[in-house]
């Protein structure tokens, strides 16, 4: 994979049309527009997720995402797309409940909250069926929309999916898309993205409207190329969430002659 040398000196002459390093597109404008681009490729593209499991305790409700304590590794930027985690498990470690998706465990605004149920801010603790985010001064806080209710004999976890603020990279040797030590080789394909947006930062210096636009797009287009291998593969259908044929057979939550008889918390 590239090394940050290669990016801010070769790469960029030949999308900038120049090997300038002292007048205009100085070692230092080079770095930090390459650096940029190595953040907003990562950010657009959640590429470079992360995710830390927070142990929750009986009556616990918010959990401060700018604290190493919460998110060991920190540089919390956003919260990813893929959405929380809430489980429970038994004393033997198995899993008892588990709380996910837009359905079960959705994001709530905190006046939505207060306009569709008074006694959300009760200390009385129950099932989290939500989460909210409310920043506090310094702080930003994740936050049940309950105080979790763990009884004696089981405990409680929060996994929670970040999107981190990448470090900048300082020696010419550094690889990007690098975080603990570990490289992501699979993202070799997309390095030049990074290039096309510290071109298009740059050309701004020589008022090349035209020029910064088209590189913005490459930029752009290998954000799309990302995403679009990152889709599922294979044929996308729809269906209905209980299969009624399956029922009439006795198969799936039904009897031999056809009344369903599915569980409470499919019905």
């Amino acid at each position: 994979m590239a090394t940050f040398g290669d990016l801010y000196q070769n790469a960029l002459d030949v999308e900038l049309g120049t090997n300038d390093s002292a007048v205009l597109f100085t070692t230092a404008r080079r770095q930090h527009a390459i650096n940029e681009g190595y953040r907003q490729f990562a950010d657009l593209t959640e590429c470079l997720v992360r995710q830390s499991t927070v142990s929750v305790s009986s009556s616990a409700q918010e959990f401060n995402l700018l604290s190493t304590t919460v998110l060991p590794a920190g540089q919390f930027a956003r919260m990813a797309s893929r959405g929380p985690i809430y489980r429970t498990y038994d004393t033997s470690g198995t899993v008892t409940r588990t709380i996910v998706g837009d359905t079960d465990f959705p994001q709530r605004a905190i006046q939505w909250l207060d306009a569709a149920d008074a006694w959300w801010r009760s200390t009385t603790a129950g099932q989290p069926t939500g989460w909210y985010l409310r920043p506090d001064a310094g702080a930003l806080y994740f936050g049940l929309d309950r105080p979790a209710d763990v009884s004696t004999s089981e405990t409680a976890e929060l996994t929670i999916s970040y999107v981190p603020q990448v470090s900048s990279m300082t020696a010419s040797t550094d690889v990007p898309f690098t975080l603990s030590g570990q490289t992501r080789n699979d993202l070799q394909p997309y390095v030049q993205a990074i290039t096309h947006y510290a071109a298009h930062d740059l050309e701004k210096l020589r008022k090349d409207q035209a020029a910064s636009d088209r590189q913005l797009q490459k930029f752009l287009g290998y954000v799309q190329r990302y995403w679009q291998a990152m889709r599922p593969k294979g044929g996308r259908s729809v269906r209905a969430q209980k299969s009624y044929f399956q029922v009439a057979r006795g198969g799936r939550w039904g009897d031999r002659w056809g009344n369903p008889q599915a569980p409470w918390w499919y019905r």
